[in-house]
């Protein structure tokens, strides 16, 4: 009886070596190729203007102070110029997200957005260049502010100290003529029907 049972034991322990040994490297391999692991991506942080700054470009900041790259925020920066002031536009992977001026003193006086990825936070969601206009006048508290002299410029509003302005697609002949013109400010009704997107953001006017 008990030669028996070991040799049962024996058979079962061969059995169990047996199972073990057919599942050699190869097999492992071949298993981990055809069920490859998806390559994982990170999303980028959004980034947001306020009436102080762009991440980690501010207001005040001296020129020369301004980093060549910052991490997530722009891969180089592109020294130019217009008719008031040096610019420089700061570019992500040869896209222009923002453009800062200086009007002659050696620091940043007002940034602007160019692209659509850097955005406004508001209680009512992100808003950024190319969304509605509408957006922008259903703000609690904004207010429409005129630039120019006489009959000579354009309505802007103004939110938590930024500004913003409506593209110049999409206006009919009635909503220029009132967005040129002292009188009196557009209206949200002027805008509803219009599918007028925001094509100007920034923490002041670049002139």
């Amino acid at each position: 009886m008990k030669k028996l049972i070991c040799i049962t034991l024996g058979a079962v322990a061969l059995t169990s070596c047996g199972g073990h040994k057919g599942t050699t490297s190869g097999d492992t391999d071949s298993i981990v190729a055809e069920n490859p692991v998806d390559t994982v991506v990170a999303e980028m942080p959004t980034v947001y203007i306020t009436k102080d700054s762009v991440g980690y470009i501010k207001i005040g900041m001296p020129i020369n102070e301004v980093p060549h790259e910052v991490e997530g925020l722009y891969t180089k920066r592109d020294n130019g110029a217009s008719l008031d002031a040096v610019t420089i536009d700061f570019v992500q992977d040869d896209h222009a997200r923002f453009v800062a001026y200086d009007f002659g003193e050696g620091k940043i006086d007002v940034i602007n957005l160019i692209g659509q990825d850097v955005k406004v936070k508001t209680l009512k969601g992100d808003i950024g260049i190319g969304d509605p206009m509408v957006a922008v006048l259903d703000l609690p508290g904004v207010t429409a502010e005129w630039s120019g002299y006489d009959d000579s410029g354009m309505w802007y509003w103004k939110w938590e100290g930024l500004w913003f302005a409506p593209a110049q697609e999409n206006l009919s002949q009635a909503l220029s003529q009132r967005l040129y013109h002292s009188g009196q400010a557009p209206t949200m009704k002027d805008f509803q029907d219009e599918g007028v997107t925001i094509g100007f953001i920034g923490t002041g006017l670049p002139f």
